[in-house]
This record gives structure tokens, C-alpha cells and sequence, in this order.
């Protein structure tokens, strides 16, 4: 059959290699050259001109695999059947399979050339481009004279654009926003003039002036002093200079009255302003001095007792009729003030944009600094925020709004709310943070608008969350900024590849080197060889470093797997058998090669090569004949792995197995768990468990440990290079195996960068979890409950009024809810624990928590039922092991079981006479609690196990344990649970027989 070549306009395949025509050697490097493909990984051949000629035609360059080589290379070739080299924009006629064609080759390398022919080469031809160079014979000159020239300029390292501040950029945003003066709003009826605001302002001043110097008068130590005698004048004088000075004032006060009424606003006006607040300051000075000289603090002043008008008592005379009309007078200043509050309450009903412009600051950490003259009316703002606003620096006048507090929170808080609806997150960001000072949230709204950098600078600025300002700025694509933070934080990695983002590989180098170093430091071994090997490109060390691991305690099997993974995938020539047998004979004592085998076993199945099967079936037959000749023969499983072929391995291995078993009756159904010893050295604080398996927390040199374990003695090691501080942090893990594979990871110490840990899925654990510490979540101690996929909640008090904020997996905000306690006694009480995040569970569509002595029920319609205990709630927990919600407490005064349904809560609450010292509760079985106080030092305090009976005495205390717990775990088997120490141990305790 003839085969022959037809052009064709589109490319039949892609291009692998290029025909370089001509014979210069010049051009053909200089083209080779404009490539940026490694000379070493090219394979170049000289083709002929004919059969007859050796002289060269051109010059056939092949491209390593998978390299790309540029659009515009003039005769582009591609590969047919692994070994013939035709044009790209050709076809072979007529068409031929690859292996009819690849049978008809004769040469490993073959070119068809349009021109040319069918040239064919060994693989001795490849030619070494430096045979192509020449070099002249040196010439005979004195180079000692030479001059070193100029130096090289230093390589620019950082092309980075100027931005602007936070406060720059925030205070163009408030000149584009245009304010309305208080004109505009209609006036009320009482409102006759411009001036009104000031004029309420210095009355009030005035009339608390005049109320002080009155009390002083009516002191009881403006009598005569001791030994002197009698004086009548003094009286008269006192009498004389109140009623002078009060008069006068009225008589200032109602001239101005009547000219700011008609009006004016001349110099004569200005005049009388500046005289009544010089009068005021000077009454207001003379009455502190007489107090600070007086012997005795005088008694607050009575207004409606007996007396007589020289000052002696309390006033039914003169001096007590006008203390009273002062006060009567300081009364109707308040309620006019609670009436414009109102009037903004009305506004907000009318026009919310417009009453935001008025509404009252509910307090924050950056009030501003000191008081304004008093006034019963209520001054514009800018609406828009304003970082720079944030430090206060004005005087302002305080406003009194306790009584109406909760319906401005919540204007505010729908009024922030409908802003975020409408895409005005400034404006929204504005509220949360000017009004209602929740910087926290301020910030995420800033960041889900897009303001990336203000946002970051709240985090960073104003809360102190260094960590959410770094993920902040990454998010918002200011890389230099996030990497910067980053190294600050000691997250060398993100550090690292964020350098790599912006193509600066010495800095990112240099950062991967120092989390390797920290990553050694802590024995993470498996973590250190994963960035030497991806990141640095450092097979030889990382391999090093991998068989360390194996030779350490913390993750030996995960060091093996990488170690031999990475040598498959990065060297294909290397002979994993080989390795195999060195790392046995070499690296693997006794205790150690069962593992072997697993890790063998795994790679068997990952990467399938009949030497490594081979291998591993002759060491499998050597460690598994040991372990069963010592009645060892769980591991005799592991035999089918390594013969595949074998179908009868599997019967053999079970009827071996259940020969040498004990009977089924001698056996204990749990005679399997076991109770690892965790690692000494680490000081453990807290523990939860997770179905199947458990997670611990503890500290050790400055660093936060995470050990994961089963009931089976498998326990894996994990470590955060973060610094920490021993003796401050309390880390506690969060956790809810019903509705998430999500731990939550709290510390009390704010601005700590912690990256999330992926505990796979193996043949150890059967459910990967994932442990995190959320950067945007809002600061100890926020309660916070986990929810279905993996989304949060979290619960903010104010006054009566909770805040029930929801987060999407990622942080993202979803509309807020707020709630109101039911009554008065719970408003009053119900609060925040200080310095400790109280729980909140959420089960059936309901939030459920506690505050002080209440228990809370949060429904989804936004109501909220709240159950009164005899003392306060210490702790709340759901029960695992009950068919319905079944909720358990600790509080002050005794255990409290909480049973909610659809038609309410039922609440039984045991306080027995001699109640012990505790804070935490674990369900342990159906009827069965553990008690006890979390042990974050040093110290002995023991358990209780307790039985809930139907007895109407309540619960009985069946044992004590004596053991100091960090945490209470149940175990796979109902009778039993495990409680950790602060030490490592994990003893495993009975229910029945107690």
C-alpha cells in the first residue's frame, strides 16, 4: 500500500516539534532560542537533502511532551502512531490505523518530509546543540588593565501604585453625600425660631445653675460655726444674691427669648449669648469651689419638706419654692427632649432615610469626647461611613435614651437591614457602625459591598482582628497588602503563596523555607514535606523529611504514603521495589511493620506495578506469618490486597481466624475499645467527640496541638505554627455531629491566625472532619451555633433585645433576626456571661441557649420563650442518645433536663442540699450524666456520675470520679464513656454495676 501526503487548511494535529530549513546553525539557535523551551529537553536531528547528499537540508527540532511550542513556528510538525513526524496541516491518504502504521516503521524516529521524503533516525543521531558552536583560538591580549566599570543598577524588586487612605477615600465618599439643615423637616408647634436649639441649650445650663446654687444655700453647713455668734445679715445676704442673680438670668433669658423670636441675629444677640454662658460658667464654678471646701458632703436637696426661708432646713420658704420651680423648669426641658425621640421614632415610620440623618448614637467604644450644651431638639448627620468619624474628637451632647432604646436598636437594625437589600452597603455599614457601634458587622457589610480596604482596616484598626484584615485584603485582590499581614502573622505559607501570585519566587521562597521551619519545629513532619516537595521543589529533602515522620509518633503512615506518592509521581524511573526493601530493612523496627503493610497496601492499590506487588507480597508473607505465630491474626486480611489473583484467599483466611477465636460467648462485645495515653508532653484543654471518633486541643511550647483519635488506639498528631500565648488561651472546640463535619476551634485571645485542618477519610476514620477557627466570625465570647451545611449562627444581647445573625459556610451575611425577651424580669437580667461563650444549639428549626437564670427558646416566627430557673444556667447540652430533643443544664443551684416540643417545654429542675462545684454536663447514656468542672490548670476537682430516675428526688449520684477532666467523651459502646485529663489520659468507666 502507498501511502501519500495531502495538505490541508486546518491543523490535523497538535505541534510536538519544527523543521528549521536552511543550514545556518546561527539561526537555528537563535529561533531555538526565542522559544524559552530548556536546550537539555530538546531533541534535534540534521535532515539530509536527499539519500544521496549528507549535506543538511534543515534541522528537526522534537519538544519534551507536553510543552507548547509558539503559534507562529513556521513548519510545525505533529506525531503519528508515537514515531512518525508529519506537517501539521497535512493528512496521510489513504487513512491508516495507528498500529498498521507503526508496524511499517522501521526507525524509532521518522520524519516525512513534503519535499524531502521519509528520513528515519537512531536514537544515536540526537545531536548536542553545543556541537553547533564554535570557539576561536584566544588572542594574545592583556586583559590587567581592565576597568570594572559601572556597577549594575539594583534589580527592581516592587512596582506598587500609591493608594490612598482609608480615611481619604471614606471622607470623598461623605463630600458626594448632601445634608439638609433641621429647617427642613416641618416644624413642631413650639418651634418659633432658628435660634431654638441654642436658646434650649443655655436655659437648661442656666436653670442647673441656679438649682446648684440654691442646694448650696439650703445646706445645712451654712449655719454658724462653731463658738461664733449669732449673725442676721448672712441669711439676708444668701437670699439676696439668689434671687438677684436668678431674676437677672430670667430677665436675659426673656430678652433673648423675644429677640431670637423676632429673628434677629445682630451683634447685639451674639453679645447676650456670650454674657448668659460667661454667667452660667462663673454660678457653676462658685458652686463646685463651696463644695470642694465644705467639711461634709451636703445632702441632695428636697423639694417639698418642711423649713423656713433662711436656709436652715429644707425649704418650704422662699429658697425651697424656687428650687422646686428650677426643678419643675429641668423637668419639662427632659420631656421635651423624650418628645423630639419620639418625633425621630415617627420619622423612621415616615421616612427612614431621613430620620437616620437625626438618629441618636447608641453608644460605642469611640464616643466622642466631651459634652455640648444641652438641647431639646435633634441636629443633622452625614449618613454615609466615615472611618475618620469612627475616633470621635467632638463634643457632643448626651442624650438620654434608656427608655427608649430597644425601638431605636430596631429601627436601626431594619433600617441597616433594608440598605443592605438595596445595595447601599456604606450606608448600612454606617449604621452598624456610628450608630448602633458594631464594628464587627460594619466591617462585613463593607467587605460583601466590595469596600475591601475599609473593611480591612476596621478588622485591623478598630477590632484588633489582624487575621480578617489579611483575608480581607487576599479576598479583595490587594495581594501585596495580604502578604505583608500575613508574614506578620506568622502564616509564612500564605505568605509564601501569595508572593507567588505576584511572580516574586525569592520572597515566596524565602517564606516557604520559614514555615518549613516552623512546621519542624512542631513535629509536623507530613505538612513540612508537602511544601518542600510542591512548593520548593525539593524532592531529596523532602523525602528526607518524610522518612523522619515515619521514624516520629505523629502521623507515620500519612509520612510513608506521601513518601512514596511524591516518588512515583516526580521520578518514574526510580524502582519503588527497591525503596521498599530499604525503608524495611533500614527504617522500619518491629512496631512499625504492620503499618508498613497498610501503607503498602494503599499504594498497591493507587499506583499498580507487578515489581512493587511482588515486594510487597514477600514482606507481607514474612510480617503476617510473625504476627499470627504470635496469636496475632487480625492482620491476616491484608493478604488479599497483595494477591489479587487469589480467590480463595479470603475463605482461607476467615476459616483460620475463627478456628483459633474463643467462642462468641467468652467474648466481651466491647473487649475491643481501648483508651490511647496521648502525648504527655502536650497540656490538653479541651475534647469533643464526633460519631465514630474524637478530637483534643491542647498547648505545648508557645504552639496549639490537635490530636484525632478513634476507640480503637489510633490516635493522628496535627500542629498550628501560630504563636500563642500558654498561659492566656483558652482554646475550646465546637462541635454537632447532626447537622456538620465542622469543628469550630474558639480561643480567647483575639488576633490569632489559625488555618483549617482536613482530617481525611481513611481506614482509621470513616468521616473526614474539618477543624477551623473562622477569622470573620466576631470575637470571644459570641455564642455560636453550627447549622445544616455547614453554616453558622451567632447571638448578640442588647438590653432585652437579641440579635440572631446567620452565615453562610463561607461568612457570607444572611438577613439578620432579631428577637425580644417576653418580660420585664428577663430584660433586666438576661445578659451576656462574661468572659465566656455560653452555648446555643439549634435543633428543628429553633434556637435554644440561656442567659443568667433563663432559659431561651428562639422559634422561627421570632418569638422567643423564656423559662425561669432557680439560679443561673453554667452549661447547656444536648442528649445523643434520646429519640427526641432531650436538653440537659447545669446551673448554680442544681441539673435541670429541658424537654421542648411543638406545644411547648417541659423543664425539671433537681437542686439538691449539697450541690458540688461544677460547670459542665455530658450525657453519657439514656439516663446517665457526667458532671463536672472544666479543668483549664492545674487542679484536682473530680466528676460526677449521675442517674436521672423517675423518684421525685431526682437524680442520683451514683460515683465520683476522681480523675481531673477536660472533657467527657461517649464511646461506640452505651455502657461506657471516657474522660480525658489534662495530662493525656483517656480512662474508659462503666455505667453499669455503679
Amino acid at each position: 500500500m502507498q501511502l501519500t501526503l495531502r495538505p490541508t487548511s486546518a491543523a490535523q494535529r497538535p505541534a510536538c516539534a519544527a523543521f528549521l530549513r536552511g543550514t545556518d546553525a546561527g539561526a537555528w539557535l537563535r529561533e531555538i532560542g526565542r522559544w524559552g523551551l530548556p536546550a537539555e529537553q530538546l531533541s534535534c536531528y540534521l535532515v539530509p537533502e536527499s539519500i544521496r547528499s549528507v549535506r543538511p537540508a534543515g534541522l528537526l527540532v522534537v519538544a519534551p511532551d507536553g510543552a507548547p511550542l509558539p503559534a507562529d513556528v513556521l513548519e510545525p510538525y505533529g506525531v503519528e502512531a508515537g514515531r512518525l513526524y508529519v506537517p501539521t496541516h497535512a493528512t496521510i491518504w489513504p487513512a491508516t490505523a495507528p498500529e498498521e502504521l507503526r508496524a511499517a516503521l522501521l526507525w524509532p524516529r521518522q520524519l516525512w518530509h513534503p519535499a524531502l521524503g521519509l528520513v528515519g533516525f537512531e536514537e544515536a543521531d540526537a545531536l548536542d546543540l553545543t556541537a553547533l558552536l564554535s570557539y576561536p583560538p584566544p588572542r594574545p591580549t592583556d586583559w590587567g588593565r581592565a576597568l570594572p566599570g559601572r556597577p549594575l543598577r539594583p534589580a527592581l524588586q516592587r512596582l506598587q501604585v500609591e493608594a490612598p487612605s482609608a480615611e481619604q477615600v471614606m471622607q470623598t465618599m461623605q463630600q458626594q453625600v448632601a445634608t439638609e439643615s433641621l429647617s427642613a423637616l416641618p416644624p413642631r408647634a413650639d418651634e418659633p425660631g432658628p435660634g431654638l436649639p441654642l436658646l434650649a441649650g443655655l436655659r437648661r445650663g442656666l436653670l442647673r445653675a441656679g438649682l446648684a446654687v440654691v442646694s448650696w444655700l439650703q445646706r445645712p453647713g451654712r449655719g454658724p460655726r462653731p463658738g461664733a455668734g449669732p449673725s442676721l445679715w448672712r441669711p439676708l445676704l444668701n437670699f439676696a444674691l439668689a434671687v438677684g442673680g436668678v431674676i437677672l438670668g430670667m430677665g436675659l433669658l426673656i430678652w433673648l427669648v423675644s429677640a431670637f423670636a423676632d429673628g434677629g441675629s445682630g451683634a447685639g444677640s451674639v453679645a447676650a449669648l456670650l454674657l448668659i454662658a460667661l454667667l452660667i460658667r462663673l454660678l457653676m464654678l462658685m458652686a463646685d469651689a463651696r463644695q470642694a471646701r465644705s467639711d461634709a458632703p451636703a445632702p441632695a436637696p428636697q423639694y417639698g419638706g418642711g423649713g423656713n426661708g433662711g436656709g436652715s432646713g429644707a425649704g418650704t420658704g422662699v429658697l425651697g419654692r424656687l428650687g422646686r420651680w428650677l426643678g419643675a423648669s429641668l423637668e419639662g426641658l427632659e420631656k421635651k427632649r423624650n418628645a423630639e425621640i419620639e418625633r425621630l421614632l415617627r420619622l423612621f415610620g415616615d421616612n427612614v432615610d431621613e430620620a437616620l440623618r437625626y438618629a441618636i448614637p447608641l453608644g460605642g467604644a469611640y464616643q466622642n469626647r466631651g459634652t455640648a450644651p444641652a438641647s431639646d431638639t435633634l441636629g443633622p448627620r452625614n449618613t454615609t461611613f466615615s472611618l475618620s468619624g469612627l475616633g470621635g474628637g467632638r463634643r457632643v451632647d448626651g442624650w438620654d435614651v434608656d427608655a427608649y432604646e430597644q425601638d431605636l436598636r430596631r429601627q436601626y437594625l431594619a433600617a441597616a437591614e433594608r440598605e443592605v437589600q438595596a445595595g447601599r452597603y456604606q450606608k448600612a455599614a454606617y449604621i452598624h457602625a456610628h450608630l448602633l457601634a458594631d464594628y464587627h458587622r460594619a466591617a462585613q457589610v463593607l467587605e460583601q459591598g466590595g469596600f475591601f480596604r475599609e473593611a480591612a482596616a476596621l478588622y485591623k484598626d478598630h477590632l484588633h482582628n489582624r487575621p480578617a484584615a489579611a483575608q480581607c485584603l487576599e479576598r479583595g485582590g490587594l495581594l501585596l497588602e495580604a502578604a505583608e499581614l500575613f508574614a506578620e502573622l506568622k502564616q509564612h505559607e500564605r505568605a509564601g503563596d501569595l508572593y507567588q501570585r505576584l511572580d516574586q519566587p525569592r520572597l515566596a521562597a524565602r517564606h516557604y523555607e520559614r514555615s518549613v521551619e516552623h512546621l519542624l519545629a512542631a513535629d509536623d513532619h507530613a505538612e513540612a514535606g508537602r511544601l518542600l516537595q510542591h512548593k520548593l521543589r525539593d524532592a531529596d529533602r523532602a523525602r528526607a523529611v518524610l522518612l523522619q515522620g515515619w521514624a516520629a509518633d505523629r502521623q507515620p503512615e500519612t509520612c510513608l504514603r506521601r513518601y512514596f506518592t511524591d516518588l512515583i509521581a516526580t521520578t518514574p524511573e526510580a524502582d519503588p521495589s527497591a525503596h521498599v526493601r530499604r525503608i524495611y530493612q533500614q527504617h522500619t523496627p518491629a512496631p512499625r511493620r504492620v503499618p508498613l503493610l497498610q501503607v503498602l497496601a494503599h499504594i498497591n492499590e493507587q499506583h499498580p506495578d507487578a515489581a512493587l506487588l511482588a515486594t510487597s507480597r514477600e514482606l507481607a508473607y514474612e510480617v503476617v506469618g510473625a504476627e499470627a505465630a504470635a496469636g496475632r491474626t487480625t492482620h491476616l486480611g491484608l493478604l488479599k490486597t497483595f494477591l489479587p489473583d487469589d480467590r480463595l484467599i479470603g475463605a482461607d483466611v476467615s476459616r483460620y481466624t475463627t478456628a483459633r477465636q474463643r467462642r462468641p460467648s467468652e467474648a466481651s462485645p466491647t473487649a475491643s475499645l481501648q483508651a490511647p495515653q496521648l502525648d504527655a508532653s502536650i497540656s490538653w484543654r479541651h475534647a469533643v467527640g464526633h460519631r465514630q471518633q474524637w478530637v483534643a486541643v491542647g498547648l505545648r511550647d508557645g504552639r496549639l496541638h490537635l490530636a484525632r483519635g478513634n476507640w480503637y488506639g489510633h490516635v493522628e498528631y496535627y500542629s498550628w505554627t501560630t504563636p500563642v500565648p500558654d498561659n492566656e488561651l483558652v482554646p475550646l472546640l465546637l462541635s454537632d455531629e447532626l447537622h456538620s463535619s465542622r469543628i469550630l476551634l474558639r480561643v480567647s485571645v483575639p488576633g490569632l491566625a489559625f488555618d483549617a485542618k482536613l482530617l481525611p477519610q481513611n481506614k482509621y476514620f470513616p468521616q473526614s472532619l474539618r477543624v477551623e477557627c473562622p477569622a470573620w466570625l466576631p470575637a470571644w465570647p459570641t455564642r455560636v451555633a453550627l447549622l445544616p451545611d455547614d453554616e453558622l449562627a451567632t447571638l448578640h444581647f442588647h438590653d432585652g433585645l437579641l440579635q440572631l445573625q446567620p452565615y453562610s459556610a463561607e461568612g457570607q451575611l444572611r438577613p439578620a433576626r432579631t428577637y425580644e425577651l417576653p418580660n420585664a424580669d428577663a430584660r433586666a437580667h438576661a445578659a451576656e456571661r462574661p468572659g465566656w461563650p455560653c452555648e446555643m444549639l439549634y435543633r428543628q428549626g429553633s434556637f435554644f441557649t440561656y442567659a443568667d437564670q433563663w432559659l431561651l427558646r428562639l422559634l422561627p416566627d421570632g418569638s422567643c420563650h423564656a423559662q425561669e430557673l432557680q439560679g443561673s444556667v453554667l452549661h447547656l447540652v444536648a442528649s445523643p442518645f434520646a429519640a427526641t430533643l432531650r436538653l440537659g443544664a447545669v446551673a448554680e443551684e442544681g441539673l435541670v433536663v429541658w424537654t421542648p416540643d411543638a406545644a411547648g417545654s417541659e423543664v425539671e429542675e433537681y437542686c439538691p442540699e449539697e450541690f458540688p462545684n461544677i460547670s459542665d454536663l455530658q450525657f453519657v447514656g439514656p439516663q446517665h450524666v457526667v458532671a463536672f468542672q472544666l479543668n483549664t490548670k492545674e487542679y484536682d476537682l473530680p466528676s460526677y456520675l449521675y442517674q436521672f430516675t423517675p423518684e421525685p428526688d431526682g437524680p442520683t449520684l451514683l460515683r465520683t470520679i476522681e480523675e481531673e477532666a477536660v472533657a467527657v467523651l461517649p464511646t461506640l459502646d452505651r455502657q461506657r464513656f471516657a474522660v480525658l485529663t489534662m495530662q493525656g489520659q483517656v480512662t474508659l468507666h462503666t455505667l453499669a454495676g455503679a
